[in-house]
């Protein structure tokens, strides 16, 4: 994947310059901003409808923009909410909006996730940091699924750090059934209102439900 363009939208210019520096001093230089603007008006053209993603905050001028975000996501735009609120139900709300990533001003995650977040939605992902897990399982509850004894085990090995060809020469099975139960793990996971599609979103899953050790 080549540099990724991103439209930032914040009515706080103090929000719009530091998502400038983050990414200025990113050493793969992976991203590249091609509008900024104080209002969600001309996203749909110029520079701002040759975005990859969208950066947009919850609230601007002084109100929710649930609306225009569900708006976007429908019309094939990517969004990733950078936003002052740590609320669940807000956190909640954005993503059933059509936001593939949340993340939140105040708790320092800007500068730890943004980038990630932004680049995972670009290759057509979703991006959960831990504040955003939070708030999916005060929202929806802690729905465990129930694993096999060779899926758990599968998962204690990968996420342990063996590769697959490793984890398949330990457990004597094939390369393609380890992946297999990897996917179902995932499934599994999925239909619990608990998306895991990354190794990491997957060994934080297993993590929370004392799968692995953390």
């Amino acid at each position: 994947m080549g540099t990724v363009k991103i439209a930032v939208v914040d009515d706080q210019d103090v929000v719009l310059s530091g998502v400038r520096t983050w990414i200025a001093e990113d050493p793969g230089e992976r991203l590249e901003i091609v509008h900024t603007g104080t209002d969600l008006s001309g996203l749909d053209e110029g520079p701002a409808a040759t975005a990859d993603v969208l950066v947009i905050d919850l609230r601007i001028g002084g109100r929710l923009v649930f609306d225009e975000i569900a708006d976007l996501a429908a019309a094939g735009r990517r969004i990733v909410v950078f936003s002052q609120y740590a609320d669940p139900d807000l956190v909640h709300s954005a993503e059933m909006a059509g936001a593939r990533a949340y993340i939140t001003k105040e708790t320092g995650e800007g500068r730890l996730h943004l980038i990630e977040a932004v680049l995972a939605v670009a290759a057509g992902g979703t991006y959960t940091t831990p504040s955003q897990a939070g708030a999916m399982l005060a929202a929806t509850g802690p729905c465990p699924p129930s694993f096999s004894e060779q899926e758990l085990r599968t998962m204690r090995l990968w996420l342990g750090g063996l590769t697959r060809t490793a984890v398949a020469r330990q457990m004597g099975i094939s390369e393609h059934t380890v992946k297999q139960y990897l996917d179902r793990a995932r499934e599994k996971y999925a239909k619990a209102g608990r998306e895991a599609p990354t190794r990491l979103d997957l060994y934080r899953e297993a993590r929370r439900d004392g799968i692995v050790d953390p």
